[in-house]
């Protein structure tokens, strides 16, 4: 079986947002998207290492685009109704969109409603079936107070990336038990 090795692990909450520079666009993202593209940048790889289309991405988010949904929602209420500028992130996927075009990332993507476990098992699997050369694997959780009140859940933005590769090297090797992104780097964070 072909061995995974985490190179790069990160993870952001809303506050990390908040103090990011990273240009004008940023601040005009939803903020599951914000989340995801700082998650990636905080991982400091340099993609030019690999073809742009053998970097797969591989997102989870936790509510899908609730959050934004909720957002878009509530602009039918305002004089002129929603945001367009609003309304291209009530897909899930536009945080893995962001990641793409940010870092001109071409290679295979997926973005999964829910647990990041499976997004984490499809990146590996990815990288064992010689699909893509490295892979990012993005989780994403961006419930706002009034999504939350929906789901009967807590608030709470927060998003971890990982890129895994084939070659060894980085931080350690992804194991068979390493089935989800908050304990996986809860585990590497332990001396």
């Amino acid at each position: 079986m072909t061995r995974v090795f985490i190179i790069a692990a990160s993870q952001v909450s809303e506050a990390d947002v908040r103090a990011a520079h990273l240009g004008p666009k940023f601040g005009r993202l939803d903020l599951a998207s914000q989340l995801a593209v700082l998650a990636v940048e905080s991982l400091r790889i340099q993609f030019d290492a690999w073809p742009r289309e053998r970097i797969g991405l591989c997102l989870a988010v936790q509510a899908g685009s609730l959050t934004t949904d909720e957002q878009y929602w509530q602009g039918r209420n305002q004089v002129g109704g929603p945001s367009p500028a609003l309304f291209t992130y009530t897909l899930p996927s536009s945080p893995l969109g962001e990641v793409a075009i940010r870092h001109r990332l071409t290679g295979p993507n997926l973005c999964l409603v829910g647990d990041d476990g499976i997004a984490l098992a499809e990146a590996a699997d990815w990288l064992r079936q010689g699909t893509v050369d490295g892979c990012l694997c993005i989780s994403c959780k961006a419930i706002s107070p009034a999504a939350a009140k929906l789901l009967n859940t807590e608030p709470v933005a927060t998003a971890r990336a990982i890129f895994l590769q084939r070659q060894e090297g980085g931080l350690r090797e992804l194991l068979e038990n390493d089935r989800d992104m908050e304990s996986l780097l809860a585990n590497i964070a332990q001396p």
